[in-house]
Formats: C-alpha cells, sequence, structure tokens
C-alpha cells in the first residue's frame, strides 16, 4: 500500500477488536515453536486468532503511540499527503476484501540465513519483527521505495520499529548538513552563498557561462554528496576556464619593441609637405602554440613642415619568422637581416626586387653563433653600406685524434686542440647568456661574400655593442673584463668595461675611463659626438647611471649628466636603463632618452651644451594624463615614437615632432597603432614616508612609492582580497605600465598593489644604496608599511585576506613576509625566491651581489669568512620558515643559474617538515625568469587557484 496511508491503517486496525495481521513465514523445521498460533487460509483471508492478555497491553499501549505519531507525522512531515478518512475506509474495505493486508508476501530465502536485503545496501527495507525471539524476522520490502529516504520515509521506517519491535529508533539515513558544507563560492563572481541558493543565482547571474558547461542531469544524481562533488568540480572547471580566459586577453596584447624611420620623401616641395615611413616591431604571445610571435607593421605618415597632419593605416602586419637581427642601411633603401632555418645561420640583404643577397654564415665557418642578446649584440651598417658589423661566438676547433698542439688561428688566437682538453670547462656570462663566453667581432664584405673575424681585441676583453668609427675606418665596441673570471651580465651594470677603438690594422685603443663600466655607445648624426652611459664596478647591480660626452675631434670625455642622489618629487630621479639606438635630435644638440621616476617612466631630453635635463613626455606633460608610462623607441629627424601605457591601458604608439625645448607642450602626438583598449578598473600612484621607527638614519628621508590596482563594480557589501605583487631585483621598479599578470589579476576581482620600496630604481642613488646590509629588514618593513597605509586609506580592501607574491629577490621578500607577519598574511606566491643567502653564495652567477646585500664590499679574491655566512643566514627567509603558517606556493626553474632552485626546495622541505601547507611546480626546462608562455599561464592559473583556495 502506499506510505501516506500507512499508519491510518494501523490506527483502523487499532479500533477494531485487537487482533494481529500477520503473512505467511516459510521458516526452517528446526526452529522452535512461537508461543502464539497464527493460521492463515489457503485462500490468503487471514484469520482471527486468540492473543494472550500480555500481548493485548502490548498491542493497547502501542496503539496509544501510534496515534501520537500518527498525529505529529501527520502535522509535521507530510501534511501534502494526508487523505481523507473515508478514502483510507475505503481502501481498508479493499484490502481486507482481498485478504493481503496491503503488505506484498516475502520469501525468505533459506539458503543464506545470513543474507537479507538490509545486508544488500537497500534502504527502502523496513524491519517488521516481532517481539518473540521465537519468530523469524519477517522483512516487508517497499515496492515504491526510492534510491534514498526521505524524511517521511524515515518517520515510517521509525515508527514501524519501535511499534512492532519496541526497539528504539534506527539512525537516520538524512545526510546531515555540516556548517563547513553549508556555502558555496560562485565560480563566476566571487560571492558566497547558500548552497540552495547557489544555482538560483548561477541561474540568474550568469546563463551564458551556464549554458556552456555541462549540467548532469538531477535524476542521474541523487546521492547528496555526490551533488556536492559534482557541483565543485563544476565550479573548478568554470573558474579555470575564467582564469585562463582572462589571462589569455591579457597577454595576447602587442607589445612594441623598436622602431625606425625607414625613408623620407618631398611630395609637395611649395607647401614642405613630406611622407615619412615608419617601421615598426611588435611582440605577441599566442597562448594556443604556447609561443611569442613577432610582427612587423609599417606606418605612412603625412607631414607639414614639422607636424603630423594624416596617419595612413598600415595595412596588414607580417609576421617575422626566424628572425634574430634586422637593421635598415642609413639611406632606408636595404635592409640587411640575420635569420636561422635548420640549424643554419643566413645574412640576408633585401631590396625593393626582394632579395639581393644571402651568405650562409655556417657554412662559411668563421665563428660560432651569432649574438641576438641585449648585451653583447649589434648589427650596424658601414658608411659605404657594403659592410655589416655584427658579434659572433669565437670558433671552436673540435680535437682530433692527429692533434695535440696548440695552432693559431686567423684572428691570432690560440686554440687548444689536445684530445685531453676536450671536456675543459668553458665559462659563460651567466644567466640568460648561457653558451656566450668569448665574443668576437665579425665583419660580413657583402660584395665579396666573405666574413672577417677582427683581430686585434685583447684576450681579457669580451667586445659588444659595437658600431662603426666615422668614414669607416675603424669601429668602437665595448669591452667586457672576463678576467680572472665572468660575473653574470644580464640586469648587471656594474661590471668592468670600458669604450674602445679598434682601427683596421688591429691597434686597440680605451677611450673611456679605467675601472668603470661602460654601456650604450650612440654617435651624432654628424659623427662629431659620442654619448654613452657610465657607472660603478660592484656594489648594486643596477645603479644610478651618468651620462659621459666624448668628443671625436678633441679626444675628450666630460661628465652630460650626472648621478642623481635624491630628487624632488616629480622631477628628474636620474638614468636607470640603456639608450635607445637612435637617441639624437637632427641637430646634434640633444639626447633623448627614457627613465623610471617614482611610479612611472617618462622621456627627457639633454642639452649637449648646458647638461640641462628637461621632461618631455610623461604624467605632467603633453596631456598624457591618462598614462603612468612612455617609452622612448627612437627618434630620427626629430620626429619621435614612443609607446605609452598604462595599468589599465596596453601599450599604443603615438609620433609627434619636437622643434623646440622650450615648447614641449605644443607638441601633437598622434597614435599610431597599438591597442585602443581601457580596462575597466582603477589604478593610482602612491608615495609613502616610513615612520620613524623604520627611518635609515644614514639615509633620511627617503619615500618610497606603490601603484595599487583596484576593480570596479564590487558586488554590495563585499571586499576585495588584497594581493602585494613585489618586484625582483632588488634594484628593479614597477612603473605604472601596461603589466600583464598585474591586470589579469584586477580582472579576476583581486586588488593588486604593487610596491616599490627603498632600493628600486626611480627615486636617485641614495635610495638605493640604502638597501645595503639592510635586505631582509629596510625592504620588508617598506612593503608591510605600505600594505597597512593602503588598507587604511581603501575601505573596501578586505584586511583579513591579504596575500604576497613575488619573485627572485621579490620571493625573497615573500617569504619573509609570511614569516615575520604570520598572523596577517594569508598566502604566498613565490618565484625563483632566495631563501639561504649563505648557501647561495658558491651557487649564483652574480656572487658579488651576496656579499654587497649584507654591506660587505666585494672582490674577486674574496673568500667567505664565517661572519659574513651568518650576516647572510641571519637576513634570510629561511630563519623564520618555523613561523610560516601561510600556505606557501613555490615555482622553480630547474636551469636557473641566477638563484638555484635548490633555494625553493631548502624552503620546501622545512614547510613540509612542519606540516605547513606548500606546493612545489617545478619547470625544468627554465631558467630565472620563467619566461616561456606556457610556463606563464601555468603559473598564472596555480597563483590564482592558491589565492582563491586560501583566501576564500
Amino acid at each position: 500500500m502506499r506510505k501516506d496511508g500507512f499508519l491510518k491503517h494501523l490506527a483502523m486496525c487499532e479500533s477494531k477488536k485487537p487482533k494481529v495481521t500477520v503473512v505467511e513465514l516459510k521458516s526452517d523445521e528446526s526452529l522452535p515453536a512461537p508461543d502464539l498460533h497464527l493460521t492463515t487460509s489457503e485462500a490468503g483471508s487471514t484469520e482471527e486468532m486468540p492473543v494472550s492478555e500480555g500481548h493485548k497491553n502490548l498491542i493497547s499501549e502501542d496503539a496509544l503511540k501510534i496515534r501520537r505519531r500518527k498525529a505529529y507525522f501527520e502535522q509535521h512531515l507530510c501534511p501534502k499527503r494526508a487523505v481523507s478518512e473515508e478514502t483510507v475506509s475505503q481502501g481498508m474495505a479493499d484490502q481486507n476484501s482481498r485478504g493481503d493486508g496491503g503488505i506484498m508476501e516475502e520469501q525468505v530465502r533459506t539458503d543464506d540465513p545470513t543474507i537479507s536485503p538490509v545486508d544488500e545496501g537497500d534502504p527502502s527495507v523496513v524491519d517488521l519483527s516481532v517481539v518473540d525471539h521465537n519468530v523469524t524476522e519477517t522483512t516487508v520490502s517497499n515496492s515504491a521505495a526510492s534510491l534514498h529516504p526521505i524524511e517521511a520515509d524515515v518517520a515510517i521506517q521509525t515508527l514501524v520499529n519501535e511499534t512492532f519491535s519496541g526497539h528504539t529508533s534506527v539512525e537516520s539515513t538524512i545526510p546531515q548538513r555540516s556548517r563547513s558544507d553549508a556555502q558555496d563560492l560562485c565560480p563566476f563572481c566571487g560571492l558566497m552563498l547558500y548552497r540552495k541558493n547557489l544555482q538560483v543565482h548561477l541561474r540568474r547571474k550568469h546563463p551564458d557561462q551556464m549554458s556552456n558547461l555541462e549540467k548532469p542531469a538531477s535524476a542521474q544524481v541523487k546521492n547528496p554528496k555526490q551533488q556536492r562533488l559534482a557541483l565543485r568540480q563544476q565550479q573548478k572547471i568554470a573558474m579555470e576556464s575564467e582564469i585562463r580566459a582572462v589571462f589569455r586577453h591579457c597577454i595576447s596584447f602587442p607589445v612594441p619593441i623598436s622602431a625606425s624611420v625607414v625613408a623620407d620623401e618631398l611630395v609637395d616641395t611649395a607647401n614642405e609637405k613630406h611622407c615619412i615611413t615608419i617601421l615598426t616591431r611588435w611582440s605577441q604571445c599566442d597562448l594556443e602554440r604556447g609561443v611569442k610571435l613577432r610582427f612587423s607593421q609599417r606606418w605612412t605618415v603625412l607631414c607639414k613642415h614639422d607636424t603630423v597632419e594624416h596617419v595612413l593605416p598600415s595595412g596588414t602586419s607580417s609576421h617575422i619568422e626566424k628572425e634574430l637581427l634586422s637593421s635598415h642601411s642609413p639611406s632606408g633603401t636595404i635592409q640587411a637581416v640575420i635569420r636561422e632555418d635548420a640549424g643554419h645561420q643566413y645574412v640576408e640583404v633585401w631590396g625593393q626586387n626582394g632579395l639581393e643577397k644571402s651568405l650562409d654564415l655556417t657554412a662559411l665557418n668563421k665563428h660560432g653563433k651569432v649574438y641576438e642578446d641585449a648585451q653583447f649584440a649589434c648589427l650596424a651598417w658601414s658608411p659605404c653600406e657594403k659592410k655589416l658589423l655584427y658579434v659572433a661566438e669565437k670558433k671552436r676547433v673540435e680535437p682530433s685524434a692527429h692533434s695535440s698542439v696548440a695552432s693559431a688561428n686567423e684572428d691570432g688566437g690560440l686554440v687548444l686542440l689536445e684530445e685531453q682538453d676536450k671536456n675543459i670547462y668553458v665559462e659563460d656570462w651567466g644567466e640568460g647568456l648561457v653558451g656566450k663566453s668569448c665574443p668576437v667581432l665579425c665583419v660580413a664584405d657583402l660584395n665579396k661574400g666573405a666574413v672577417i673575424v677582427y683581430a686585434g681585441v685583447p684576450p681579457h676583453i669580451s667586445p659588444g655593442q659595437a658600431l662603426w668609427a666615422p668614414n669607416g675606418r675603424g669601429v668602437m665596441f665595448v669591452g667586457h673584463w672576463n678576467e680572472p673570471f665572468r660575473l653574470g651580465l644580464k640586469f648587471c651594470s656594474n661590471r668592468r668595461s670600458a669604450l674602445y677603438y679598434l682601427d683596421m690594422k688591429g691597434n686597440c685603443e680605451c677611450l673611456s675611463a679605467e675601472g668603470v663600466s661602460a654601456s650604450s655607445p650612440r654617435m651624432s648624426p654628424d659623427s662629431c659626438w659620442i654619448v654613452y652611459l657610465q657607472g660603478q664596478v660592484f656594489g648594486p647591480h643596477r645603479q644610478c647611471l651618468r651620462m659621459m660626452l666624448y668628443d671625436m675631434k678633441n679626444r675628450s670625455t666630460s661628465v652630460l649628466v650626472d648621478v642623481v642622489r635624491r630628487a624632488e618629487k616629480g622631477q628628474f630621479a636620474g638614468i636607470y636603463e640603456s639608450l635607445p639606438s637612435q637617441c639624437w635630435s637632427a641637430d646634434n644638440e640633444r639626447v633623448f632618452f627614457s627613465s623610471s621616476c617614482e611610479n612611472s617612466k617618462a622621456v627627457f631630453s639633454v642639452d649637449r651644451t648646458t647638461g640641462r635635463v628637461t621632461q618631455v613626455c610623461g604624467l605632467d606633460a603633453l596631456r598624457l594624463d591618462d598614462f603612468g608610462s612612455v617609452q622612448l623607441l627612437t627618434i630620427q629627424k626629430d620626429l619621435m615614437v614612443m609607446s605609452c601605457s598604462s595599468p589599465n591601458q596596453p601599450p599604443c604608439l603615438k609620433v609627434g615632432f619636437l622643434s623646440s625645448v622650450d615648447q614641449a607642450e605644443d607638441m601633437q602626438l598622434c597614435n599610431v597603432g597599438g591597442a585602443d583598449v581601457y580596462e575597466g578598473f582603477d589604478w593610482q600612484p602612491m608615495l609613502i614616508t616610513p615612520p620613524s621607527q623604520e627611518e635609515n638614519h644614514q639615509f633620511s628621508g627617503l619615500n618610497f612609492g606603490a601603484i595599487l590596482l583596484k576593480p570596479y563594480n564590487l558586488p554590495e557589501r563585499r571586499k576585495s582580497p588584497l594581493v602585494v605583487n613585489i618586484h625582483g631585483g632588488p634594484h628593479a621598479h614597477f612603473a605604472a605600465d601596461w603589466n600583464a599578470t598585474a591586470a589579469a589579476l584586477t580582472k579576476l576581482g583581486f586588488a593588486v598593489l604593487m610596491v616599490n620600496y627603498r632600493g628600486s630604481t626611480g627615486f636617485g642613488q641614495d635610495g638605493i644604496e640604502s638597501l645595503l646590509g639592510n635586505v631582509g629588514s629596510q625592504d620588508v618593513k617598506d612593503v608591510h608599511r605600505a600594505v597597512l597605509c593602503t588598507l587604511q586609506n581603501e575601505t573596501t580592501l578586505d584586511p583579513d585576506r591579504v596575500a604576497v607574491m613575488g619573485g627572485s629577490h621579490g620571493g625573497f621578500l615573500a617569504c619573509h613576509l609570511v614569516g615575520q607577519y604570520p598572523d596577517f598574511y594569508r598566502a604566498c606566491a613565490a618565484r625563483n625566491p632566495v631563501i639561504n643567502a649563505a648557501t647561495l653564495l658558491g651557487t649564483s652567477d652574480i656572487v658579488d651581489w651576496r656579499y654587497s646585500s649584507v654591506g660587505i664590499q666585494y672582490a674577486f679574491d674574496r673568500l667567505p669568512t664565517s661572519q659574513s655566512l651568518i650576516s647572510m643566514l641571519e637576513k634570510s627567509p629561511i630563519i623564520h620558515a618555523a613561523q610560516i603558517r601561510a600556505p606557501v606556493l613555490l615555482m622553480l626553474g630547474g636551469r636557473d643559474r641566477r638563484v638555484s632552485p635548490h633555494q625553493g626546495l631548502e624552503l620546501y622541505r622545512a614547510l613540509k617538515s612542519r606540516n605547513t601547507p606548500v606546493r612545489l611546480l617545478w619547470y625544468g626546462d627554465e631558467g630565472h625568469s620563467l619566461s616561456k608562455v606556457n610556463t606563464q599561464s601555468d603559473c598564472f592559473l596555480n597563483i590564482v587557484l592558491w589565492f582563491k583556495e586560501h583566501l576564500n
């Protein structure tokens, strides 16, 4: 019979003469006879039987219980299922006429009495045992039972058990919802909702996203635990899909890497109208293939006098395949390209009629691989446009069985040919320059189709950044000392080097001072002046540089721009990066460059005669208030090409003429390319003054900066979690430019704070030197102070959900913060972090920084002492590992030459031994920067999932 009528059926039976209706049992003959003599007619009708007084009293008491439970059942548990007494009476009459009482008979299996439907896991089986130990247990199966009982089912089961057996009620099989399962996070907007409301919220607020996901049929998933697992799996899939989509959107914007003016034609002599062609090169990430693509664009600018009137569309971009270097000739009529294909490297010369010349450099076998890096590489046309100057690895002769002595090669250098020397160790220039050890200057003679390797470079010098001397009678280059051994060169402007002149006869002359560093030589259009940058040797590996001016006629050197110790707010703060390849004005009077200034990057010019520095393009000039960063790509014939961006605007190109320094505000800028996108979040720069207790008394009065990115349209009464992003270096800089990682985090609902602590570039040399000897304390306090100030001023941020992330020295600081402030930061993500400076001493390619960072002057012959090792250890995050409670995500590059991956492993083991949540991602073929596209995507996905898991 139906379950909703079962209690009323029992009540109707109880109102009549007490009797018991049972079903026939097929029990074993060996069982003892029951005390109650129960018989059943063959026709199936029940027959009344005498019942003892004891049993009558029992049934009467049970009848009272039935009435009370019946009333409770109808009132509280299933009021909608209650039926009228008339219906029940009619049903009772029908059932009595059938004689089966509405209960289906089920034969008890006798082959194995230990097995019952209950043992098989059927929750619909109800135990109807009579209180008599001599009667076999009878089981009744509900034919209409569902897989999972509802509350009414359990109530009936409990009542029947208590009525017939006198036992206490069985344990309910309804799943009890724990407090931790009471709420779930919306995978699309981050709201925390009650689980019962989540599906309604998803249908109302996110119908588009839900339509793209598989919706499991509710009829197939009956178990609540399975429902929760399916929902969480669905949320995880949706969350990962959204994270990947946002990162793909942010990283796919093209970034300009170079620009050059390749043609200038007069089209209207009377009106002085001319047409300028600009060639730009861009880099773009393709996540589908996991590669960085390069493409070129040509723009035609119509000008009148010194004003841009029109910019013609560029047309379709051209993919640059396998191109290492390229350069246009001084006349702009031909272009040289060094390309690598199928293991061979070629020099190609392209003109108006296609490919005009091609040289197989590998087949000529004069040198090794051509350099394409920023530290050594060059590709320069001679003034006659018949020769090309470039840098390549010195040729190595493989040892043979018959060679046992050394022989001289063409450039006069000795090449060891002994068999036993084939395994000798060869030094290279460290991180990012692996395999680059002995560069040589090479000249490709296009008329003869031959390559010449310049002789005369001193053996203790590694040449690079070369350019032709006036009239093509020699070359000028930067030479780096490679003795007594090589130190890492990438990101390091403190390596001993000088500017040299080498003539065609092999005579080499030093043009700059001894015992300094030199870089970025740039010759004026009239070939009378050279500017270059000069810095200190050792100490901070990134520093404020001098701009030097070399007079080619008088062979004299002077300081054009000196080191800036400190700068007033918003004023020029010094030079920290290399000069553009073309940086002179057409009149040879001004030099233009980009440089960091507090939290921004601006373009400046310096007058060659007076040394006066003027801001040309930046936050306070040319109505570029919407941009936080302006990077000069080139200036040729007074036409400037600049890349402009901000934290919520991807890079775009702007061009304009600058005719007078005093009239910079009158320069008209035109947009010629790039993304015209404005992302929907806000950003603001911050200047922070440390309190007196955090002051560096040797360098008092220093400020530092930060940039805050905040999402728009927060849900009502919802606060954003804060991610603190810390740059590496430590002498580096967060400019207010486009940062794909920070933008993607903000679009996903995080606020991002990027901190330029004391020691960052853009705040003067004093700020850089203040960090020496104070790493692990001053920089840690600065970052934490920036976080506290931000939380105090921004009420939309959640102080209970703060995470920290960084790479290299930024990872060093991130691990310090979770160790020194264990109750404040809730999660940490560190890429190739410095964990123990003492153990890093013998494995880093910049061993000098390990000493300088703790305030010890470095020299090549310095050996570690117990005091220096103790100082390095005391300033390292490993000493705080026991206090770390925040979950830590580590991302390590297996081929990192700057910070050994064993640094991260050291922290990983320390946290694992203390049961602190930690996860390690290992990228075996990556270096220090973790720069491959697939690696960047994977790191970002794991960082966001890690933060969402531990902040929500």
